[in-house]
C-alpha cells in the first residue's frame, strides 16, 4: 500500500464516489454528468481516492455516513486518462479515508467560468467510470433524468 504522502503517479488509478441515484442503466448515457461536477463549495477541485493508498476500492465509501455508503458505486479511473484530458491529481488528506484526493482543475470556479468546455470533460469522464464501474450495493433505480442534471 502506498503512503498517502507520496506524490500521485501515471500508473495509479484513482476512484470517484458515485451517488446511486445518478446511475441510468436504461440511458444512452448511464451515468448522470452531474456526478463529476463539483459542488459549491468544491472550491480546490472534485474529490476522488487514489487506489494505491486503499486495501480494497470499497473503502473509500468510509468517507460517507454510515446510512448513505451502499448507495454509492465506485469508478475506478486510470489517472494516465486523466492526465490525457489535461486534468491532475493532487493528494488533499482528510481524517476519514487515507488517499484522499482532488482533480484541482474540476473546481467550482473554473467549471462555472465555462460551462461548455467543462460539460465535453465531464462527458469523457463518465466513459471513463463505465469502464471499471462496481456498483452501489444497494441501488435505486431512476428512470429518467432532467436535461438540467444531465
Amino acid at each position: 500500500m502506498k503512503s498517502e504522502d507520496d506524490p500521485v503517479a501515471e500508473d495509479e488509478s484513482v476512484i470517484r464516489l458515485i451517488w446511486g441515484e445518478f446511475l441510468r442503466p436504461s440511458q444512452p448515457v448511464p451515468i448522470v454528468t452531474l456526478s463529476f461536477r463539483p459542488r459549491d463549495d468544491e472550491t480546490d477541485g472534485i474529490s476522488v481516492y487514489r487506489l494505491a493508498c486503499l486495501n480494497d476500492p470499497r473503502e473509500a465509501r468510509l468517507a460517507m455516513t454510515p446510512e448513505k455508503r451502499d448507495r454509492y458505486a465506485i469508478a475506478i479511473i486510470p489517472v494516465v486518462e486523466l492526465i490525457a484530458l489535461g486534468l491532475s491529481v493532487a493528494p488533499s488528506k482528510n481524517d476519514l479515508v487515507p488517499g484522499h484526493a482532488v482533480i484541482p482543475e474540476m473546481n467550482i470556479v473554473a467549471v462555472k467560468a465555462n460551462r461548455k468546455y467543462w460539460k465535453e470533460i465531464e462527458l469523457k469522464l463518465v466513459e471513463l467510470a463505465m469502464r471499471n464501474l462496481i456498483p452501489p450495493v444497494q441501488m435505486i433505480w431512476v428512470q429518467s433524468v432532467s436535461k438540467q442534471d444531465q
